[in-house]
Order: C-alpha cells, then structure tokens, then sequence
C-alpha cells in the first residue's frame, strides 16, 4: 500500500468480531463491522493517518456493511463499504442485504459525494452493457449471472455506474476467483 497514493480503503471479509477501530504502527485508522460471535464475513476501513482528522463518523450496519463520512469540500463523502452474500445463500438473503443497502443510501445526506463500493459477489457480462447503458460500460465478464442482475437493478434505482466496468482491464482482472 505505500508505493500507492491512498487515503481510504475500503475492506472485506476481514473476519473481525463486533465493531471497532484501532490504529496501526503507522498512525493509520482501522474502522471495522463484523458478527459478535464469529470470525465471518466483516467489512471495514483503512484511514490514512493524513486524512484520520475529517472523519465525520463511521457507522456499522452488519458484518456485510459499514459506512464512513468524510468533512471534504465542496461536498462531504459518504463511502459505504459493501461485501454481498455469494451464490451459496437463498435469494432472501441476497434481498435482506440490498434492503439493509438501501435503507444506508436512503440515510445519507443528498448533497453527500456517494460512493458505494466493495465485493458484490457477481458476475456482470458484456451482454449487459447493451441492455444497461449508462449504468455499464464495455470492460465486462463474458456473462452476466442473476447476482449481477441484481447488482444492476440496485445501481438503475439509485442512478449510479458500475465504474470498474468503464475501464479497460485485462480478461485476468475483470474477476477475483473462479
């Protein structure tokens, strides 16, 4: 991380109980949300120690969502730090965790700077930057499965892009596992 220019990054499936922050040898932030009783799942932030001072609040939602607000001008940042249920869990899970999402966008102040992020646990293909324009660009999978879908709607009601889709990355980083 210290050859890269960051301030904020976001974590998953950090497997840390409860919520809390700590601070590293370095001076930087950890905010952290996970299960109380178990080591699965969990999301997070890394703060860099220049910025640490414009955190405006961190709040967890569950072991799968945490949110940061950041004092910036014009605007202030609201980021939300998002790991979704894998193919593996039944569709009312997945619908437990897109109403948990929604309920957090809702929350956030309307002149928030918004950024959602994380790991979506989908698969978005090229099939759907024909059908979703605007909200996909052309540097997809080759397929689009049903959490990709999902992940699709979301973004069309909440008028945001599926940015990585918009840069081009080779065929190898367009995935994390297989």
């Amino acid at each position: 991380m210290d050859r890269y220019r960051w301030n904020i990054l976001g974590l998953c499936e950090m497997r840390w109980k409860n919520f809390g922050e700590t601070t590293t040898e370095e001076k930087h932030k950890v905010f952290f949300s996970g299960k109380e009783d178990k080591h699965e799942h969990g999301v997070g932030f890394l703060v860099h120690k220049d910025i640490v001072n414009t955190v405006m609040g961190c709040r967890p939602v569950s072991s799968r969502l945490i949110t940061i607000r950041l004092r910036a001008v014009p605007f202030n940042i609201t980021v939300v730090q998002a790991y979704a249920p894998t193919s593996d869990y039944n569709d009312n899970k997945i619908e437990e965790f897109y109403d948990q999402l929604q309920n957090v966008i809702d929350q956030t102040p309307k002149k928030d700077i918004l950024v959602v992020q994380g790991d979506w646990n989908a698969k978005v293909g090229r099939d759907a930057c024909r059908n979703w324009q605007g909200i996909c660009g052309p540097f997809c999978n080759d397929d689009t499965n049903e959490r990709g879908l999902r992940l699709l709607e979301f973004a069309t009601f909440n008028d945001l892009v599926l940015a990585n889709t918009f840069g081009h990355h080779k065929a190898s980083r367009r995935w994390t596992w297989h």
